[in-house]
């Protein structure tokens, strides 16, 4: 597969190590072969890296097993799963969850990578609902069309939230992009 295929979100290897697209992006200078810049993070270590491949340069596309998981708790620096099928357990520890550690609370239902029988990694849900521990007040001359606060959610997630959200609420998030989506309760 070609560097110019990449698309956030799919599994590729380069030089022995496997990586997660965040982001890719083409460029091209004028008499000058392009570039794919790519924000990428290693499976095995978590660590994220910004590689930058020649357009002409190929990478071995990887496919994982996908399993339902369930997340039961954190121990530590590990965070534990559980297949619901099985009920057999799996941990990742801090690094290779990464960014995901702000959507992840008891029992969210996940699904798990797995390549060659290993756990590598998972896939959130589109979207979580995530307790609001703490808000900055909203004014109420600060009606300026689509203004905007800093709250806190339960998992350590700090966010730009409407002013009518305050502590207590239950909000709903999207765990692609880390925005807010609507109110729940």
């Amino acid at each position: 597969m070609n560097v110019l295929d990449l698309k956030p979100g799919m599994i590729f290897e380069y030089e022995g190590v496997m990586y997660s697209v965040l982001s890719a992006t083409h460029t091209h200078q004028q008499q000058r072969r392009g570039l794919v810049r790519c924000k990428a993070r290693a499976l095995e270590t978590g660590r994220l890296m910004e590689l930058v491949f020649r357009s002409d340069v190929d990478v071995q596309e990887i496919r994982l097993d996908e399993v339902s998981l369930q997340f039961l708790y954190q121990d530590g620096a590990n965070y534990v799963f559980m297949d619901e099928a099985t009920y057999e357990q799996f941990t990742l520890t801090a690094e290779q969850v990464g960014e995901h550690r702000y959507y992840l609370k008891e029992n969210l239902s996940v699904i798990g990578l797995f390549h060659k029988g290993k756990f590598v990694d998972i896939k959130l849900p589109l979207t979580v609902d995530l307790l609001v521990k703490e808000a900055e007040p909203g004014f109420k001359g600060d009606t300026v069309t689509g203004a905007r606060k800093k709250a806190t959610l339960e998992t350590g997630l700090v966010l730009q939230v409407p002013l009518f959200v305050e502590a207590g609420n239950i909000i709903r998030v999207d765990t692609r992009t880390g925005e807010y989506v609507t109110r729940v309760g």
